[in-house]
Formats: structure tokens, C-alpha cells, sequence
């Protein structure tokens, strides 16, 4: 028997509305090239690093689609499970090695598109605000100044322009131009 509200309510509880907002950035004391180096690039390993609008000088579907065919950024899904809210966001991401443009499974368990043995393709200046916001760790247990709930906050005014970039890249074989 199904009691009519309850289910509302836990969703209004414990997975809110995503608001969006912009989140301050303070790229000081991050990224340390020398522990990266020692590491090997254990977070890189795990995923690729996600972007935040700020990326981007054209945040158009012409815009973004342009980012796009170069083959090194997906489009993720966040589900709603992962962020706390009763709604999932689409965001863009460094494309994980293998995987589709439309990547509509958010893994943690797949190498990054554009990690070498020297580390990353990009140089510095052109990484994903996820990575240029990470905050090393001698013990090579890093974290990101700028996580998943950020980006998704980030992404969500943008949420019909990703969508419409999903149904044009959804079936697409793109490979990476770098």
C-alpha cells in the first residue's frame, strides 16, 4: 500500500532542487606538478576532470558543439543520486578513454582521453577547472576544490543547450583530435 506524500516529502527532504549559482574559484595552492609527477596521475587514472562554464567563451550550441568535435570532452549525465537533489544535470567533462561523447553513465573508473606518460595533453592554462582546482596531497589523496555538487550548480542554466548537444552527438563516433 502506497501512502500518498510520503514519497514527496523524502524527495523534498533529502534530494532538493539543484539550484544554479556560480561558484568562486582560487586557483592558489593547487595543482603541484612535482607530487603529480611522483603519483603518476592517480586521480587522472579514476576519470577525466570536469569543466565549469567558465571553460568556455562560447557557451552557444554552436559553441559548445565546436569544444565538442574535437573528441576530447563529453557530455555526462549526473544522476541524481551522486548530487543530492531530485533532479539529475548534464555537464561537460574530459572524455574518459573508451567512452562515447554522450557518456550517460558517470564513472570514476576510467582513465582520462588525454592522459600520457609525460601526464596531461593540456597544457596548465587549458585544463578543466576540475583539474587546474585540484589540491595535492604528499600522500597522493588529492581533492578538487571544485567537486561534482559545484559543477552541477554550474551547469544547470545550461541544461537545454547540453541537452540539445546530447541528441546531436548521442549517436556520433568522434574520435580525439589531439
Amino acid at each position: 500500500m502506497k501512502i500518498f506524500g510520503v514519497e514527496d516529502l523524502y524527495k523534498k527532504l533529502f534530494f532538493p532542487e539543484l539550484e544554479s549559482r556560480r561558484i568562486e574559484k582560487d586557483y592558489s595552492n593547487t595543482t603541484n606538478i612535482t607530487l603529480c609527477s611522483k603519483c603518476g596521475g592517480a586521480c587522472c587514472k579514476m576519470c577525466g576532470c570536469h569543466f565549469s562554464p567558465d571553460d568556455f567563451e562560447d557557451l552557444s550550441f554552436e559553441g559548445l558543439k565546436k569544444e565538442l568535435l574535437k573528441g576530447y570532452i563529453s557530455i555526462d549525465y549526473v544522476d541524481e543520486e551522486i548530487i543530492y537533489s531530485d533532479i539529475g544535470v548534464y555537464i561537460l567533462r574530459t572524455r574518459n578513454q573508451g567512452a562515447p561523447i554522450v557518456d550517460m553513465g558517470f564513472r570514476n573508473d576510467t582513465p582520462c582521453i588525454l592522459l600520457t606518460e609525460e601526464g596531461c595533453k593540456l597544457d596548465y592554462e587549458k585544463r578543466p577547472t576540475g583539474g587546474k582546482l585540484l589540491i595535492p596531497d604528499s600522500n597522493f589523496k588529492c581533492f578538487s576544490r571544485y567537486n561534482i555538487r559545484d559543477c552541477c550548480y554550474e551547469w544547470k542554466p545550461y541544461k537545454n543547450v547540453l541537452y540539445k548537444l546530447t541528441e546531436f552527438f548521442e549517436k556520433k563516433d568522434i574520435s580525439c583530435s589531439l
